[in-house]
């Protein structure tokens, strides 16, 4: 197991260069992608989010598609939670149903769905699930992103 896991994370600067190393690419641009792989959002060239999907074209769709709900627009649901700044209470934090319950998250949800389907993305195909679950932290720590947060929902 160890030798394995060595094996791994040894591939993760090479991954990284990898998708360094793609294009940008628009929304109508996702044609010809690999099915499964990790998907990096960029707005004005700096990284957003890291995300992974073994249906990557409509994984990145969903992110910015206008009736995305909390769970498949991730993304935008981040941006929009930090425009409405909600808070339940000092006891506890708020849940997703209670932001969406919260004014004003209505319309900055929609209008961050809105920003995430004009940002452009970078696809790296990576097949092995293991290697793509390590490779999304890896490359989000690495880029900076500023909207994974690995918190479970």
């Amino acid at each position: 197991m160890k030798d394995k896991f060595s094996e791994y994370i040894q591939r993760m600067p090479i991954l990284l260069n990898e998708l360094k190393g793609e294009p940008l690419l628009n929304r109508d641009e996702l044609k010809n992608i690999p099915k499964s792989g990790i998907y990096v959002f960029y707005r004005e060239g700096r990284p957003l989010y890291v995300g992974r999907s073994n249906r990557l074209k409509e994984r990145i769709q969903e992110h910015g598609r206008p009736s995305s709900d909390h769970y498949s627009a991730t993304l935008a649901f981040n941006i929009a939670k930090e425009k409405v700044n909600y808070k339940r209470n000092e006891h506890r934090l708020a849940t997703r149903d209670d932001l969406e319950k919260a004014p004003g998250f209505e319309k900055a949800f929609f209008l961050a769905r809105k920003q995430v389907a004009e940002m452009q993305v970078k696809i790296i195909e990576i097949k092995d699930q293991i290697e793509q679950a390590l490779f999304e932290i890896y490359a989000a720590l690495s880029l900076n992103t500023k909207y994974n947060d690995f918190g479970t929902h």
